[in-house]
């Protein structure tokens, strides 16, 4: 599906705040999705949520920025359980025009808008852990809120170090912090969202098991923003105050030990063939 969304690419890279212009094209997209797809779509709910939720939005960008560093000499990347791919997306705003960028979920959705724009080569996947790829195929692949979800991450990490080239980078972001307060708090109001949740030691170390050397950790995301949709983050008064909010996470992230209580990990490793 192209719906003229090549426009929303332009000047992006030019913008000293890539903050507010990413975020301002991520919001962009979920309009145009809404606006050309209809409500019985699956995920159309899901979708509508994040439209609404600038703080959703915002965290994306800046967990985004945060490792986007470290693919700034890739030229092929995988966008591993991408869905909708706002990573890619932001990918090809940040790599430009001659980034090769590909995707695969195993959850189908009709996301074209965003695919486009991406110009994503995505793959629907039928298994639930090997890869339709051949080794060594990419220079980087981020998993996005993707990893907790895989029915077997240890044989997942297997297959995205053998699709990686030697010191390639694996992206994992979104990955639910044991220790967040709001994973708590979910939990105690009946809405776990997450059954797997990984503490960042522990994780590093699972990480070298499978070949992967780390090097940038932490923690993302202190204050809420709701992104899982909730009617009462629906609420303008709710929006706004999240919104609001969201600016302070930047210093808590920063800050021990309130940083220990965030709701996600990001990490950053590189493929090494030898220790």
């Amino acid at each position: 599906m192209s719906i003229g969304v090549g426009d929303l690419r332009q000047g992006v890279a030019a913008r000293p705040d890539r903050t507010e212009s990413y975020a301002r094209r991520i919001a962009e997209l979920y309009r145009t999705y809404l606006e050309h797809t209809p409500p019985e779509t699956r995920f159309y709910g899901y979708i509508h949520a994040h439209s609404r939720n600038r703080a959703a939005q915002l965290r994306h960008v800046d967990a985004f920025l945060r490792y986007a560093p470290w693919l700034a000499g890739a030229r092929s990347v995988l966008d591993w359980g991408c869905r909708q791919a706002v990573d890619s997306c932001l990918l090809r705003l940040y790599l430009g025009d001659e980034a090769e960028l590909h995707g695969c979920d195993i959850d189908r959705g009709e996301f074209g808008v965003f695919h486009d724009f991406a110009r994503l080569n995505y793959r629907p996947l039928e298994h639930t852990w090997l890869l339709p790829y051949a080794d060594a195929s990419f220079d980087a692949v981020v998993g996005s809120g993707a990893l907790e979800h895989a029915a077997h991450d240890g044989e997942s990490l297997k297959e995205l170090w053998r699709v990686l080239r030697p010191d390639g980078h694996l992206v994992i972001t979104f990955l639910p912090n044991a220790w967040s307060w709001t994973e708590a708090v979910n939990q105690a109001l009946g809405n776990e969202h997450h059954r797997r949740r990984y503490r960042l030691g522990e994780t590093k170390r699972r990480l070298m098991h499978h070949g992967f050397l780390p090097v940038h950790a932490g923690y993302h995301q202190v204050l809420p923003t709701a992104a899982g949709g909730s009617r009462l983050a629906n609420r303008p008064l709710v929006r706004g105050l999240l919104e609001r909010s969201y600016g302070l996470n930047g210093i808590l992230e920063r800050t021990w030990p309130v940083n220990r209580l965030a709701a996600n990990l990001l990490i950053v490793a590189r493929k090494v063939v030898s220790f």
